[in-house]
């Protein structure tokens, strides 16, 4: 790949990023697909950032100069704005969704004499919406995790 290419394609990934981000931001309701969606975003950009450092970092060509700034400009934009404001946002989010969907939960259980049809399989819908959020938390909890180890 020349280096014309790689930095069309890591400016048209960081775009998308840029609008994946703006987008989630904008919502007032996050749902489980816009935040997966930003998260991967966030990590395909951020692999592709280590591969072009590694690849184009030890000339200095002027279009090697300008990559490797975009580079530098896109995950300075990463950690300001996602890894310190948004990400801990969005982990909050999840936290107080689960809280919310089991103390539903409990709610069910307490009330669990002569269930109707609906009433069980709204509590199964529950328990799946549940899972769902778990498994994102956890997902979120992995980036932190990388965070963490950089």
């Amino acid at each position: 790949m020349t280096i014309e290419e790689s930095y069309e394609l890591f400016e048209s990934e960081s775009n998308q990023l840029q609008n994946i981000i703006d987008k989630v931001e904008n919502k007032s309701e996050k749902t489980i697909p816009d935040i997966i969606e930003v998260y991967y975003q966030i990590m395909k950009v951020s692999s592709l950032t280590q591969v072009l450092k590694q690849n184009f970092s030890v000339t200095s060509e002027h279009k090697h100069e300008e990559l490797l700034n975009l580079i530098f400009k896109v995950q300075k934009q990463i950690s300001e704005k996602f890894n310190a404001s948004m990400h801990p946002m969005l982990l909050s989010h999840i936290t107080t969704l689960i809280q919310n969907h089991t103390n539903n939960l409990k709610l069910l259980a307490r009330n669990s004499d002569h269930k109707s049809k609906e009433t069980i399989e709204s509590e199964a819908n529950l328990y799946k919406e549940l899972r769902e959020l778990m498994s994102t938390k956890e997902f979120i909890e992995q980036y932190q995790n990388g965070l963490t180890d950089d």
